[in-house]
């Protein structure tokens, strides 16, 4: 347990202060992962647990996350257009929660679905490019970082990560200390500040560069 915490850590650590730089990166992983997924989940779900479909589900598993993951590199934007409609979803679904709507499975679907056509829109206008990559990697990485702290005194458990996710196992443990949340949150909008800063002096530097010899040819 003490490995995966310093793991979590250190993956959350570098995804919170470089998730912009690394997100080309990340990303064919990320669809690469749930490419493998989709297609050994789909295949088991289709012809059983057998051995001849585990064979089967292992192969299109391969097959489909290597397509995701070839997608995700090259249809960049369409990526980003995805995530921005699955966080609006899982927005919105989380403030009917918080407003105790959870259990009408009606108006959730409503509100997730208006907050996933939300943030397309927003991201498809180009609102939320960079803006929803910085945020998302920034919040996401401090949530990972959490997820390795609260294992380390026992917030979590490993099976509640399996089950659960490790971004909605800390959601559950933040929503029930104020001071947890505040933490989180905070930590959220400095690692985003962090990545916002590091944007603007690789701009200026940029900048620089570009001007200095221009000067220096007219001496």
């Amino acid at each position: 347990m003490l490995i995966l915490a310093a793991a979590l850590i250190l993956l959350g650590g570098v995804t919170a202060v470089l998730g912009l730089k690394l997100f080309r990166i990340l990303l064919p992983i990320v669809g690469l992962v749930a490419g493998v997924m989709v297609g050994f989940g789909g295949v088991q779900g289709v012809f059983g647990t057998g051995a001849i479909s585990l064979a089967i589900a292992i192969v299109m598993a391969l097959i489909v996350g290597v397509i995701m993951a070839i997608l995700s590199f090259i249809f960049y934007e369409i990526a980003v257009y995805i995530i921005a409609a699955m966080v609006g979803a899982a927005a919105l679904s989380y403030l009917g929660i918080a407003l105790g709507l959870g259990d009408n499975g009606f108006l959730m679907f409503l509100l997730a679905l208006a907050g996933g056509v939300g943030g397309f829109l927003l991201a498809s206008g180009g609102v939320l490019s960079t803006s929803l990559v910085v945020t998302v990697t920034a919040f996401a990485g401090v949530s990972f970082i959490f997820a390795g702290v609260f294992l380390l005194v026992g917030e979590v458990s490993v099976d509640d990560l399996n089950e659960n996710g490790i971004i909605r196992s800390v959601l559950s443990v933040v929503d029930d200390a104020f001071l947890w949340f505040i933490a989180w949150f905070g930590g959220g909008l400095i690692a985003a500040r962090v990545q916002i800063n590091s944007l603007m002096m690789e701009a200026f530097d940029n900048t620089f560069a570009y001007i200095e010899p221009k000067s220096s040819k007219k001496k």
